[in-house]
């Protein structure tokens, strides 16, 4: 059997070295546009790798009745002792799982050795331009020459993050071989505001609350760290809520709430400051916030009582205008639609061709989930091969 792989990413090269292990016969070979094998997984988890998650929930997806049944079969236990079974040892912080490394470039140089261990050719600096199938062969061309394999999987990954290799250039191969996509959007951004109030809070960071709402309806509600910059605000949160905004195609009217101290009521916040306010009335809110975030509060505040300041601190808002381009995107929003594959990731137009990982219609939150699916979309596919 001969298997080609366009895409070296996470899921193209965990499928190489389930293929090759288990069937050591076979010619694998993995085609890479870049001069360097899975270049965006350096990046991944700051530079950490976080590969799973604990608390795999289909909640985190932007696919949850797809994702259910998905995770119900291939559970954090199960994925946890695929990983093992490669030799890769894991740690966590919290539900956050990294390679015992905590090193994506480890990771990355691991799974290429692991790769070249059991037999996986790479073509590098190679870039497919086409493929066609050809009763039950599939020739794929390439700008230097033809290649013909048994069969095919594509695992381009999406467009996020151009300089790293995930371009989105294949898209329109597969346009041009009749797949419907989701239109393309950056995924885990920063926001841009409309807010003018917010230059001055650059590079500040608060623990918050962060809700979203889409017109009345609220979309999104989580806990983390913001990050304040120039034109709007980031965080793991800010990604998550980006995400969670943008899976509703191009949305208006879009509202942030910030929650500056969730961890407190309404009330118990009120009687904090106010008691504090008793003892150092003219520097008590140093305690509380850095400056610049101190007068942010204040302005938007009705007034300087307990009550007005701890309904600010609860309760700022702020107006979304955009998220960032694809050159600050972790993920791709949209894909080929799940409707072009079947329950093994098959096309459904073309016999022999599998798609896997970021290229389909699947995004998570940060945290882990979207190499997740990189992993579980790399099984599926080697156990239908």
């Amino acid at each position: 059997m001969k298997i080609g792989i366009v895409g070296s990413g996470p899921s193209g090269l965990y499928l190489s070295i389930f293929l090759k292990i288990k069937h050591p016969e076979s010619e694998v070979i993995v085609f890479e546009k870049e001069s360097k094998l899975s270049k965006k997984l350096y990046a991944t988890g700051n530079g950490h790798c976080n590969l799973l998650n604990k608390n795999l929930s289909k909640d985190k997806y932007n696919q949850p009745v797809f994702m259910a049944p998905v995770l119900e079969k291939y559970n954090y236990a199960f994925l946890e002792g695929v990983l093992k079974s490669l030799g890769i040892e894991v740690t966590s912080n919290g539900d956050y799982v990294y390679p015992l490394s905590e090193s994506a470039p480890s990771y990355a140089l691991y799974l290429k050795k692991l790769a070249e261990k059991v037999g996986v050719s790479f073509l590098i600096e190679t870039r497919v331009i086409d493929y066609v199938v050809k009763g039950s062969n599939i020739e794929v061309k390439t700008e230097k020459k033809n290649y013909v394999f048994d069969n095919f999987v594509i695992a381009t990954g999406g467009r996020s993050d151009p300089k790293l290799g995930s371009d989105g250039s294949f898209y329109g191969v597969l346009k041009k071989h009749g797949y419907s996509l989701v239109e393309p959007r950056p995924g885990l951004t920063p926001l841009t505001l409309n807010d003018k109030d917010i230059k001055p809070l650059a590079g500040v960071r608060h623990k918050a609350n962060v809700k979203a709402f889409l017109g009345k309806e609220k979309i999104f509600d989580e806990n983390g760290e913001i990050l304040y910059k120039n034109d709007g605000i980031s965080g793991i949160v800010i990604f998550n809520a980006e995400s969670a905004i943008y899976r509703h195609k191009f949305p208006k009217d879009i509202e942030l709430v910030v929650d500056l101290f969730p961890d407190w009521d309404f009330e118990e916040l009120v009687k904090r400051l106010a008691h504090d306010e008793g003892l150092n009335s003219k520097f008590y809110l140093d305690s509380y916030l850095v400056e610049p975030l101190q007068k942010h509060v204040l302005a938007r505040s009705k007034g300087k009582d307990a009550l007005c300041v701890a309904t600010a601190m609860k309760n700022l808002r702020y107006s979304v205008k955009c998220h960032y381009n694809f050159d600050y995107s972790q993920v791709t929003i949209g894909g080929v639609s799940l409707e072009e594959v079947d329950e093994n990731l098959l096309s459904k137009r073309e016999k022999g061709v599998y798609l896997i990982g970021e290229l389909l219609d699947v995004d998570g939150n940060c945290g882990g989930y979207n190499l997740t699916w990189s992993l579980i979309s790399a099984i599926i596919a080697f156990k239908a091969l």
